[in-house]
């Protein structure tokens, strides 16, 4: 009979213990208040946890481990858990009663065995903690390089060290109550050649780093909730950097490298979900056909390229694959000269971002739109931009208001800062965020769509006057049509073709409203936020068109980040054929999306279809 066979998979593992509570629990006077404040502490590290998607898999004596779905939300829950262990400690009366803890970030390969988890990943998280100041996070270089540019705290990069039988590379994240330190490196490190630090600057190079979602523990791309079906992460693509291949020589220093560099590149941008390198090269030794691949993982571009030296010169070769056509499209060839490799590694990485903008996200407007911005560094701004805009979230808002200070500080070209400035000031009056007075954001609304109409005059800019007009200034169905480009019939404009079918649809014109929905979402790979799905679903559900709903949502419906109006609208229609616990489930998922009932009204546009779906939503909970 053959053996069972392993089961494996990454993941993020987060370990923490009790700085000296050996000596703590071997003083008899002590006993009882050690255990009552491992207790309350546990609490706090086993909520904390919960709150960020995370699953507490093993305990022993004073240890916690726990492995999350996301490097963010790990760090996310230590900081939380060193700063709240702080104050509790500044709060109590005794120094008896008062508990330190140190934590371990890791992200590795593990070995699943029931609920829990063991092997390198777990054993090197571990470490982390060992190595950890008292009250302090250490994690690993993989981890910080994902966390790096998404969260406001500080890092100190501590090299490779020797912990026990383990080298790692650590990094120290700053917490308030921990000192800055140096400490020396391995031999290994300390005696690095020309080219290991060559290697190291690229890591260097690529300075904002994305996580990506890389995660497969239940299938890549979903999560499970108990008592629930699985639910995807998110609608993002998901990209496959293939480790490039070193033709003609066994050092794959540099190719590995430049894969690294590269998979770091690309995840500074939010509108795709870049695979981890740990991932790629998983898939390389696991030699797993492109079929394979898609399936597994989701992917349907993948990025692969070779890299050949001869003497000092070096060619890089890349190429850009759509696995679900099995199809080349896009690849390009560059000769350097290897002390040129960092200038080159993110001019390559920029190429193949517009390239993938355009083919996975936004479709071939990309390619003209890419046109209006000086340099990459603002084009990236802004799709970063977009992507933050669309989630209708004070976290969003707040973001895309240092997006727009960014762009100013860069020179950016006034018609794109006037441009994205409306775009910000519309959703901030929207959503009650802005703290200005609602006159002065009127009228600074006013001046910027007519800036942008004169001054440039695309048709996004008269798309974004139509609907200021319409939402904002006159308020006159009219006067918004009025500036509607006579274009518009034959464009392939996403943003212009759903504003568009928005403003015919608030204005009554139902069915003329749908082409357009349809349009735009053909033009566009990714719908954002799911922002013109939602508004093609309500005008449907105002048409009683429910069964064009459920085809065309479909098994989308339990995807992660799905717009809550869609999902409130499809909880009245599973409750109406019977399925309460699939509508209660739908409901809660939407109102924790934040959706209430003050914006039922507002994203139909019509009372009748709007009372509807508030009486049927009534027995599933409260809508406020």
């Amino acid at each position: 009979m053959a053996e069972d066979k392993v089961e494996r998979k990454v993941t993020v593992i987060l370990a923490t213990d009790v700085v000296g509570y050996s000596s703590k629990i071997e003083q008899n006077e002590t006993q009882t208040q050690t255990l009552q404040t491992l207790k309350a502490c546990r609490e706090i590290i086993e909520g904390l946890i919960g709150e960020h998607q995370g699953r507490v898999f093993n305990t022993a004596g004073d240890s916690v481990l726990a492995e999350f779905p996301s490097a963010v939300e790990a760090v996310l829950c230590a900081s939380e858990f060193q700063r709240t262990i702080k104050e509790r400690n500044d709060s109590v009366d005794t120094e008896a009663e008062q508990m330190e803890f140190r934590a371990g970030i890791n992200m590795g390969d593990v070995v699943i065995e029931g609920d829990n988890l063991y092997g390198e990943g777990v054993n090197v998280a571990a470490r982390l903690e060992a190595l950890a100041q008292s009250g302090g996070i250490c994690i690993s270089k993989n981890v910080h390089d994902i966390v790096y540019n998404k969260m406001n705290l500080s890092f100190t990069d501590l090299g490779e060290q020797q912990v026990k039988d383990t080298v790692v590379h650590a990094v120290d994240v700053s917490l308030d109550g921990t000192g800055q330190r140096k400490l020396p490196g391995t031999k290994k490190a300390q005696s690095s050649t020309r080219m290991a630090y060559l290697v190291a600057g690229l890591a260097i190079v690529a300075l904002l780093v994305g996580g990506g979602v890389w995660w497969w523990q239940t299938g890549v791309g979903v999560e499970q909730t108990e008592g629930h079906e699985k639910v995807a992460r998110d609608n993002l693509p998901i990209i496959l950097v293939k480790p490039f291949k070193n033709l003609g020589s066994e050092d794959t220093s540099v190719s590995n490298a430049i894969t690294e560099s590269l998979i770091s590149s690309l995840s500074r941008y939010k509108g795709i979900s870049v695979l981890s390198s740990s991932t790629s090269f998983h898939i390389l030794e696991a030699k797993m056909p492109d079929s394979e691949i898609a399936d597994k993982f989701r992917v349907k571009h993948a990025i692969q390229g070779s890299v050949q030296s001869f003497g000092k010169n070096t060619r890089l070769t890349v190429e850009l694959n759509d696995l679900s056509k099995s199809k080349v499209v896009w690849s390009d060839k560059v000769d350097f000269l290897l002390d040129d490799i960092f200038k080159v590694q993110d001019e390559i990485g920029n190429t193949i971002l517009g390239q993938l903008q355009i083919t996975a996200v936004g479709g071939q407007e990309e390619a003209k739109w890419m046109s209006q911005f000086e340099t990459f560094e603002q084009y990236l701004l802004f799709l970063n931009y977009e992507t933050e805009w669309s989630k209708f979230t004070k976290e969003g808002y707040d973001k895309i208001l240092e997006i727009l200070k960014k762009f100013e500080s860069l020179n950016t070209n006034k018609n794109v800062i006037d441009y994205v400035e409306a775009w910000t000031l519309h959703q901030g009056l929207l959503m009650g965020f802005s703290q200005n007075k609602k006159a002065e954001d009127l009228e600074r609304l006013d001046y910027l769509t007519n800036s942008v109409v004169q001054n440039r005059g695309n048709e996004r800019d008269f798309a974004v006057r139509a609907l200021m007009e319409l939402e904002h200034l006159s308020k006159d169905c009219n006067v918004a049509k009025s500036y509607i480009p006579e274009s518009i019939e034959n464009s392939n404009i996403r943003h212009t073709l759903a504003t568009v079918g928005y403003i015919y649809k608030s204005c009554g014109d139902l069915e003329t409203s749908i082409p357009y929905f349809h349009e735009a979402l053909r033009y566009a790979p990714v719908d954002k936020g799911y922002i013109v799905s939602s508004q093609l679903v309500s005008v449907l559900y105002i048409l009683g068109r429910t069964e064009e709903i459920e085809a065309f949502i479909g098994e989308k419906i339990n995807i992660v980040n799905m717009h809550g109006m869609i999902l409130w609208i499809y909880a009245s229609i599973e409750l109406e054929n019977g399925n309460t616990e699939k509508a209660k489930e739908l409901f809660e998922r939407g109102r924790d999306y934040g959706t209430r009932g003050k914006w039922v009204f507002y994203n139909l546009r019509n009372k009748e279809a709007a009372e509807k779906l508030t009486k049927a939503l009534e027995p599933l909970g409260s809508l406020d």
